[in-house]
């Protein structure tokens, strides 16, 4: 038998930047409860350790062009969680490049721990269901029920539908017909450094193999060497569903010309299905109902991708949601 619904004013589906920055922003005395499917929070925002290693495996960097995020970075700087690492990878051209002390994953940490006692986070709650009800939406997740006055759904695109479908919710074609990139990487522990040129990437987006390399310790974020290999986007994508195995030995063979006298101690697949928009939609938050309260939908998918795109697509929907 399901245990009674809980009660909160705002429910987040959602532990990434996106959700966890309008959380901070609405954090002002209202219950705020956050549900993601997740070990963790952080989303894409993803560090991973194998052994002594630590690598990150979801997004490499973040830059800056807005002024509200500006104003977040400079305080996490402050607080020693984000730090410069370069101005550019083939040559420099002025926009610093910026990662998080530690791993990205820390500058969700980060954020989350900042957040009241009115906020509750529940990690590994894969969200099933929306629906409107008498009191409230209805939101059903790991075997428990929450009743809320407003929702804010920041999950990607393709999952957000299913679980507002099931409820019988529609999705504007705008939102729905969203399709994301997927990637295929490769996690690897070293014996010794790989040698990449400095700063200890190689961002080649037109590469057909691998768009994105990075040696996690020359990164300043891994205390012995490791390096992470992101797929190209159109071959992620023809290969997504080949057994790990399989995938691991065509990465291998694929990465050798980048490890110099370096060998592999441990090597891991990551997958990422949705990693990111093919095209954004244009405005940074929707709002979707306004009965029994507002239900609005966010994340890197609305207004702009990467980083800064959730920081200000969650800014938005906080906003909205006021």
């Amino acid at each position: 038998m399901q245990a009674e619904p809980l009660s909160t004013d705002l429910l987040i589906v959602g532990a990434g930047l996106a959700g966890l920055t309008a959380a901070s922003h609405l954090d002002d005395g209202r219950s705020i409860t956050i549900l993601d499917k997740g070990r963790s929070v952080g989303g894409r925002l993803a560090t991973r350790r194998i052994g002594d290693a630590v690598l990150d495996h979801g997004a490499q960097f973040f830059t800056v062009r807005s002024d509200s995020f500006r104003a977040a970075v400079d305080r996490w700087i402050l607080d020693g969680v984000v730090e410069e690492w370069c101005r550019g990878f083939d040559e420099a051209d002025g926009y610093p490049r910026y990662r998080t002390a530690g791993g990205m994953n820390r500058l969700a940490k980060h954020v989350a721990a900042h957040l009241t006692d009115r906020v509750t986070i529940h990690t590994s709650h894969r969200v099933e269901r929306i629906a409107p009800g008498a009191a409230g939406w209805s939101v059903e997740a790991a075997g428990q029920r929450w009743l809320a006055d407003d929702v804010l759904v920041t999950s990607p695109v393709p999952q957000t539908v299913e679980m507002l479908t099931a409820g019988g919710i529609g999705v504007p074609d705008s939102v729905a017909s969203l399709q994301y990139h997927a990637v295929v990487g490769l996690l690897a522990t070293l014996d010794r450094s790989p040698g990449l040129p400095s700063p200890g990437a190689i961002q080649q987006p037109h590469d057909p193999e691998f768009t994105f390399i990075a040696d996690n310790q020359a990164k300043g974020i891994s205390p012995t060497p490791a390096i992470t290999f992101h797929g190209a986007h159109a071959w992620s994508a023809a290969v997504y569903d080949r057994p790990d195995d399989e995938l691991l030995s065509v990465l291998l063979d694929r990465a050798a010309p980048y490890l110099g006298d370096a060998e592999i101690v441990e090597a891991q697949v990551k997958k990422w299905r949705y990693t990111g928009p093919v095209t954004p939609h244009p405005d940074r938050t929707v709002v979707i109902a306004d009965e029994p309260g507002r239900l609005a939908l966010a994340g890197d998918a609305f207004g702009g991708p990467k980083v800064e795109g959730a920081f200000l697509s969650g800014l938005a929907a906080a906003t909205s949601l006021h």
